[in-house]
């Protein structure tokens, strides 16, 4: 299945896109997509924002966008937080970065507009992005915003740790004294600067108290995608049942039931190991009919199933049948496995349609092979006998006459034609081999043929 296309505009071109990943990163989410060419392209968001999109020559290893993709949560398309974030935008337009800039200024705080401007360090002369940010500064200071002026020598420090503005100021007095507030984490001071404090606990979010109060800053900003997105970190790395379950309420409660799947299996992905997230994770594939991911699913992790897990699974069996290709070998060998375990009588039906199935493209030493792991299941006794006289009698010219039946048995007519033919060769005088042509033509609906044989066997009947 193709990722999703997303569009991106030029002035007056547009590009189709095919999306590749996405990355959460603290205020940030970056969609990676590539066109026809392979080029690729970076979408930046601010928290939800559309910013800019740029087509870089070359990514540095050192900047935003690679230290998202490491350091945050990255998702992939299928994922529904993807979905969440693009597609309120029916296409991305380019803009200039000077008029982005200048409409930071004017949608968002200096100290935003100093941090969405950091976010392209690599795709800017590191000299304009550091004197941009640099006005800023100034601009705040001659209005007497002096704490605003220190947010913004932060974001500049981190951006350009040399540049003359950090070092002018870094040991102003009208500064240092904000330095020892933040270093004394002063609730009043940094209770006004968001971006200070999610940077600190970002870097410490695995620990439950920095976890627990960037939760609570991401509920007072209503910022439900990122509180996901570290949760999504959190329970992988607790492999905790309660992180999980709660991480689950929080799907429930801002996504839907369609959802969960692409959810679930992302967490499985990431290496969570926990029986709730299988047990989960199995009644999802069985909703959506997703019959192989179940089975191997189960198989893997030996999970119990319910009287209605066997019934959903026969269920889906019936409902989309076992014919060649739609389920694996191996797959039917998990799926008469997992009936077998579960007790229910049905698996003897499966089975029979799966050899049924595999007749249509496989050997008959092929199917002995690929039913050694289900001889030691009581039920499976029978059909498997008669795979074993089948094999046995195949080359034998004298046995044609019950290879043939066993091949109606398994529902292949034309199979059991071939050797009634070769049986009735041998056996000119026998009306049995031309009884059963009879009766195969009619199910294969040649009806000429039917008529024919069945006269034939009047005949012969006559003359015996």
């Amino acid at each position: 299945m193709p990722n999703p296309a997303i569009i991106v505009r030029d002035k007056q071109q547009s590009h189709q896109l095919e999306l590749r990943r996405m990355s959460i990163y603290k205020q940030s989410k970056i969609v990676e997509a590539t066109d026809e060419h392979d080029q690729t392209y970076y979408i930046f968001f601010y928290k939800e924002q559309y910013l800019n999109y740029i087509t870089p020559k070359k990514t540095p290893t050192r900047s935003h966008v690679m230290d998202s993709f490491n350091k945050g949560v990255t998702l992939h398309p299928a994922h529904p937080l993807v979905e969440t974030v693009v597609s309120p935008y029916p296409h991305f337009k380019k803009q200039d970065f000077n008029v982005l800039f200048k409409k930071l200024q004017q949608q968002h705080t200096l100290q935003e507009t100093a941090l969405i401007a950091s976010y392209f360090e690599s795709f800017i002369k590191k000299d304009k992005l550091a004197n941009f940010i640099k006005t800023l500064f100034y601009k705040e200071r001659r209005d007497g915003k002096l704490l605003s002026c220190y947010r913004i020598l932060h974001i500049l420090k981190d951006l350009a740790p040399n540049h003359s503005l950090v070092t002018a100021f870094s040991g102003d007095m009208e500064f240092t004294k904000y330095d020892d507030l933040y270093k004394q984490g002063d609730e009043t001071i940094l209770g006004r600067d968001p971006i200070y404090v999610e940077k600190k606990l970002y870097s410490t979010k695995h620990n439950d108290k920095p976890f627990q109060k960037l939760f609570t800053l991401y509920q007072e900003q209503d910022r439900w995608i990122d509180i996901i997105a570290i949760y999504i970190t959190r329970v992988v790395h607790t492999q905790k049942a309660d992180d999980y379950h709660a991480l689950k309420s929080l799907i429930d409660e801002h996504g839907n039931g369609e959802n969960m799947l692409h959810f679930l299996e992302d967490l499985y992905k990431r290496g969570l190991t926990i029986e709730p997230l299988y047990i989960d994770l199995m009644n999802a594939y069985i909703e959506h009919e997703k019959l192989e991911d179940v089975l191997t699913l189960i198989n893997k992790y030996e999970l119990s199933l319910e009287p209605s897990h066997s019934q959903e699974l026969i269920r889906i069996v019936k409902k989309k049948g076992i014919t060649p290709g739609s389920v694996p070998p191996e797959g039917l060998q998990k799926l008469i496995l997992t009936l077998s375990k579960s007790k229910d009588d049905q698996a003897t039906d499966i089975l029979h349609q799966a050899v049924s199935s595999l007749l249509n493209e496989h050997t008959l030493s092929y199917i002995q092979d690929w039913a050694q792991p289900l001889r030691d299941i009581p039920i499976t006794k029978e059909v498997l006998q008669k795979i074993d006289e089948m094999n046995l009698i195949a080359d034998d010219p004298n046995q044609q006459r019950s290879l043939g039946e066993l091949y109606h048995y398994f529902h292949h007519p034309k199979l059991a034609i071939e050797c009634m033919s070769w049986d009735m060769e041998l056996r000119e005088n026998d009306p049995k081999p031309v009884q059963w042509l009879a009766k195969l033509y009619h199910e294969v609906g040649m009806e000429a043929e039917h008529k024919a044989y069945q006269q034939l066997y009047i005949d012969m009947v006559k003359r015996s």
